[in-house]
């Protein structure tokens, strides 16, 4: 992050691609516009920063590069090879400064969670080629919609862009060269590449080789609190318990809790099952109990033996809310959860 020394902090932060954009063709006369715009509507004092994609450059005419560069040399904008989280970063920064975009920033609203109900950011809007400006509607959005929001967000800078490119995300993949760290695995388990027409291994760019559909896998949240700890793929036909357990298809909630909050957690807990791609949850006979609390906040506590699908903005808070559990929202999970056997859970904890 930049270091300010005695320049004034920007009270409106830029984020120039979007803006250059406005009505389609790059035209940077619409970043002067709004600058001029909001000293007039809004603050005649304002310190303007801007931040560039670096891929806009190319895209200005010779007086947009000329501007742009001067914006640059009076410590005005900087180029960076992707502008959100550098406007974002920023923002954090600068907590009473305002935003010009166009984002709703969706993907970004778990690493920045002051996004979720904000009113700094505003849109320009050009009504008889006069610019004015809405505030953007950032109303939260569920936990879920993030989750895929972020997912898509990372397909399209893998390269699927069209229907076309992500139909081979039906299927599974593998590295077809020995010295590639997915070499060893049956499958690559994470998004493949799309480039130049090809499916490549994303680790090392080598071809990939097209295996079978893909499993309904699905993937559950653990929480503290409110506070994401841990994310765990569930594939389909396998099961989960979670309690104080370790062993092969066990989370063992001393990954995460400490002294009496993990006490309050059952060795033998609760147990997740994926079934034709549906989460199925099962209480088996703790001593502090699960509850199951519903999307309209309605609770009732699971009964010891009989199985509860889990629906998507439903959780689970396992002994008085020690651990929380919840679906993502991601739509293409991958992988499988491999515990840790050889490390005590005391020692990953502390770190000796």
């Amino acid at each position: 992050m930049q270091s300010w020394g005695k320049a004034p902090a920007p009270s409106v932060i830029i984020d120039l691609s979007p803006i250059v954009l406005l009505r389609g063709e790059p035209d940077w006369r619409w970043v002067e516009a709004a600058v001029e715009a909001w000293r007039e509507q809004h603050d005649a004092n304002a310190r303007f920063y801007g931040v560039a994609d670096n891929s806009l450059y190319y895209k200005l005419d010779e007086a947009g590069k000329r501007a742009l560069s001067q914006w640059k040399r009076k410590h005005m904008a900087r180029s960076v090879s992707w502008a959100d989280p550098e406007v974002l970063e920023l923002a954090t920064q600068f907590d009473t400064a305002s935003i010009l975009t166009t984002d709703l920033f969706r993907d970004h609203r778990r690493d920045f969670p002051w996004l979720q109900g904000t009113e700094r950011i505003w849109k320009p809007v050009v009504c008889d080629g006069t610019v004015g400006f809405e505030r953007l509607n950032y109303a939260p959005i569920p936990a879920v919609e993030v989750s895929w929001r972020i997912e898509e967000a990372d397909l399209t800078a893998k390269g699927f862009k069209t229907r076309e490119a992500r139909d081979v995300l039906q299927y599974e993949w593998r590295c077809t060269t020995g010295s590639c760290p997915w070499a060893s695995k049956a499958v690559i388990e994470e998004d493949p590449a799309f480039r130049d027409g090809k499916i490549v291994c994303p680790a090392c760019s080598a071809p990939a080789r097209r295996m079978g559909f893909r499993d309904s896998t699905k993937e559950i949240v653990l929480l503290l609190g409110d506070d994401e700890v841990d994310r765990l793929p569930v594939p389909e036909h396998s099961e989960l318990t979670v309690g104080r357990g370790r062993d092969v298809g066990r989370y063992d909630v001393r990954e995460v809790l400490e002294g009496a909050a993990a006490n309050k957690v059952s060795r033998d807990h609760l147990k997740l099952s994926n079934k034709g791609g549906r989460v199925f949850v099962e209480e088996l006979g703790s001593k502090n109990g699960t509850d199951f609390v519903r999307e309209d906040g309605v609770t009732a506590q699971l009964q010891e033996g009989v199985q509860q699908a889990l629906a998507l903005n439903e959780h689970l808070a396992l002994a008085g809310g020690a651990l929380n559990i919840r679906l993502s929202g991601k739509k293409r999970p991958r992988g499988t959860y491999e515990p840790d056997l050889t490390t005590p859970p005391f020692l990953r904890i502390e770190g000796s």
